[in-house]
């Protein structure tokens, strides 16, 4: 009997030691399964903008490009319209008339649009539109001395 229960201890010390490294292997992939998950929430929460986010800086962005491109479009269809109607009879410097005609000759830029739905398209359209921006700024200033020109060579 003694043989029996020395028997039966070393097939439950064998089956034993057989799932305890079973068991520290499951424990194991799930806590890198767990870390795995917490850290794409931190960085989603942290280090990543959100689509959301990034729509909602994309509108803002627009708004500011929609106003700019305003200020120029009535620059270009109010005072340069009326600038640009003299004749060289009219003003002392024709070079001016030209200068204008120059800057209302340029093309606008291509428009970019919040219509988009990644991270990267959000990341893209804004800086297109922030360079929109920029251009509508740096040409209403270039039209205005245009036609400030055009306006002091005008014969009295």
């Amino acid at each position: 009997m003694a043989q029996n229960n020395s028997a039966s201890k070393d097939v439950a010390n064998k089956n034993g030691s057989k799932k305890k490294p079973v068991v520290a292997i499951v424990i194991a992939v799930v806590v890198v399964v767990v870390a795995v998950i917490a850290g794409v929430i931190a960085w989603r929460s942290l280090g990543g903008e959100s689509v959301e986010s990034l729509k909602a800086s994309c509108a803002e962005v627009s708004e500011q490009r929609r106003m700019q491109q305003n200020v120029y479009n009535t620059l270009v269809n109010g005072d340069a319209a009326a600038a640009s109607a003299y004749t060289e009879d009219q003003v002392n410097d024709p070079d001016t008339l030209a200068k204008l005609a120059d800057e209302l000759d340029v093309k606008t830029p291509e428009l970019g649009a919040c219509n988009v739905e990644t991270a990267d398209e959000f990341k893209t359209q804004i800086s297109k539109i922030e360079s929109n921006t920029t251009w509508y700024k740096d040409h209403t200033a270039s039209l205005q001395k245009a036609v400030d020109a055009v306006n002091a060579s005008v014969k009295k």
